[in-house]
C-alpha cells in the first residue's frame, strides 16, 4: 500500500471505530458528551489530515 493512502487510513479507522463505539456505548453516556467528544474527534482528524497533507506537499520538493 502506498504511503500516503496508509497514512490515511489511519484517519479513517479511528473515527469509524470511535463512532461505532458511541453508537454502542449511547445508554452509558451523557448526549452532551458524546457530542463533545466527536466534535472533538472531528477537530483532531482535520488537524492529522491537514499534517499528512503538508508532510506529503513538503516530501516532493
Amino acid at each position: 500500500m502506498e504511503n500516503r493512502k496508509f497514512m490515511y487510513w489511519l484517519g479513517v479507522v479511528p473515527i469509524v471505530s470511535w463512532l461505532l463505539y458511541f453508537l454502542g456505548y449511547s445508554n452509558k453516556y451523557k448526549t452532551e458528551k458524546i457530542v463533545e467528544a466527536v466534535i472533538l474527534i472531528v477537530i483532531l482528524n482535520v488537524v492529522y489530515y491537514i499534517s499528512v497533507m503538508l508532510y506529503f506537499k513538503l516530501l516532493k520538493r
